[in-house]
């Protein structure tokens, strides 16, 4: 089904898109809860920062910098379930609708999720529990050239491109900078002092990734940035731990807690 990533649908909409020429939604139902499954797609209605109309508040988070998404199920909804099983194992493809205020109608669509991990029985209000999904809403990987850097110039298909065309604006990045980057500091992490040819031998030579201290989106993109301080390699685990947090960490700040 054909959704634009940013643009705002209601329920309705949503629905007549999977039923077109069947009138308007029903109402009650899966449609008026958290989520529902239309062939070989789940469809959820999320709220974030906002209870939701029966009640639920779950602590559901986006961030729109790294596109990662934390997701709870409705309550006691767990891993074993025929739905997440399929979620889980890519039978199933979950699209994101969300909202910051359950008194609008209108849900911003957020994209198509890579589940990155999941955990059961979380504890909610009322004494109930849940499965809380981590998921990525952007391209599940860039392409990385043979210098260990984003090649601005390469394909990358989504995971669920075969059901979903998604719309984002993005901040386009400049491989000349990271090679320049590169360059000034090399390939190990500057975090943590990880080369991946030390693990890996030949295969993880001439690579890493390069970190944007400052978001792009704050600094306006890449224009103006000096590759040699607003940039810095990084081994792929301080990478993900960077952007554990929101805003993300500054690697004086990880660094320091590697020494405890």
């Amino acid at each position: 089904m054909k959704f634009i990533k940013g643009k705002q649908y209601s329920r309705n909409d949503v629905w007549k898109a999977y039923h077109p020429g069947a009138g308007e939604k029903p109402k009650g139902g899966p449609w008026d809860t958290g989520y529902t499954v239309e062939g070989n797609e789940l469809i959820a209605f999320l709220n974030i920062d906002a209870a939701g109309r029966t009640g639920h508040d779950f602590d559901n988070a986006y961030d729109p910098e790294t596109e990662i998404l934390t997701w709870f199920g409705k309550p006691n909804a767990h891993s074993g379930q025929p739905t997440f099983v399929k979620v889980l194992n890519g039978g199933l493809t979950p699209l994101f609708f969300a909202r910051w205020d359950s008194k609008k109608t209108n849900f911003t669509f957020l994209g198509c999720g890579n589940v990155l991990s999941f955990e059961d029985a979380v504890e909610i209000a009322e004494g109930q529990s849940t499965i809380r999904l981590r998921l990525s809403l952007s391209r599940p990987t860039d392409p990385i050239g043979s210098e260990g850097v984003i090649d601005a110039g390469g394909q990358s298909i989504p995971v669920f491109a075969k059901r979903a065309t998604m719309l984002v604006n993005r901040y386009e990045r400049d491989p000349a900078k990271r090679r320049r980057c590169i360059e000034h500091f090399g390939y190990g992490c500057q975090i943590c002092g990880f080369k991946f040819p030390d693990l890996y031998g030949e295969l993880g030579s001439d690579f890493c990734h390069v970190h944007h201290i400052e978001p792009l989106g704050e600094v306006g993109g890449e224009l103006d940035i000096d590759p040699t301080v607003d940039l810095i390699p990084v081994c792929a685990n301080c990478h993900a731990m960077l952007h554990q947090r929101s805003p993300a960490l500054k690697p004086a700040e990880l660094r320091q807690l590697l020494r405890k």
